[in-house]
């Protein structure tokens, strides 16, 4: 028996199709809402309007303090004093957070949550440590060198070289005191190098987001503005 070796052709004859309802394979159009509805009022809730700024505030409108800095330092000691206080029976000195944690610029007109995640996207918490005189210099040194705006409130602080003049709460600083700052858990536990803030003689963690602080500060506000008042100055 001779197998064959020829190329066998083949011909298409007939294309055949049926007609198939693509919905009754698919999600249901409840399913659908019910996976989206999170993510859709999410972003509801982002795009609500929450303020007014009567002007437009950013970190970068001054050498060595800002209308945005100023505004959240100032904020934020207005809103956490009286929970530290509840909590300690003592009173916030002064309040410094970082330059780099301010992302973004408050824009005149409405405010949205949105624009407070812009500008302040990470989660930080607002923590109180309780700092000895020594501390706080290392903090004003370290400030004198970076020579840059990070934002702070409670303090006056003036640089000529590496003389440093700085009255807290209103009383000339003593290096024989103690202070309480406000600050993040962040720059607390060393963050941008500001590392005089470890290992305090008290620990206050006020469980309190600092965006969320910021936001409930603001719906409470008809109107935000902000001034560079020579909170920090260079001769």
């Amino acid at each position: 028996m001779i197998a064959s070796c020829e190329k066998a052709n083949y011909l298409l004859n007939d294309i055949q199709g049926n007609n198939i309802k693509i919905s009754d394979s698919l999600i249901t159009n409840n399913q659908l809402e019910y996976l989206i509805a999170p993510y859709r009022n999410e972003l509801k809730r982002l795009e609500k309007v929450i303020g007014y700024s009567s002007q437009s505030l950013s970190v970068r409108d001054g050498k060595l303090e800002s209308t945005l800095g100023n505004l959240i330092a100032d904020i934020l000691i207005e809103e956490c004093n009286p929970v530290f206080k509840n909590i300690s029976g003592k009173n916030i000195d002064f309040c410094l957070l970082n330059y780099g944690g301010i992302r973004g610029t408050m824009n005149k007109g409405n405010i949205t949550q949105y624009d407070l995640f812009t500008i302040m996207p990470f989660k930080n918490l607002a923590t109180v440590v309780r700092l000895d005189g020594n501390k706080i210099l290392e903090l004003l040194k370290y400030l004198n060198k970076e020579n840059i705006a990070h934002p702070i409130s409670g303090i006056n602080i003036e640089f000529e070289n590496e003389k440093i003049t700085t009255i807290i709460g209103g009383e000339e600083f003593d290096v024989n005191k103690s202070y309480y700052v406000l600050t993040s858990n962040y720059l607390q536990e060393g963050g941008d190098k500001m590392n005089f803030f470890k290992d305090p003689i008290e620990l206050h963690e006020l469980n309190l987001n600092i965006r969320d602080i910021l936001i409930n500060n603001i719906k409470k506000r008809k109107s935000l503005s902000s001034k560079l008042d020579n909170r920090i100055i260079r001769n």
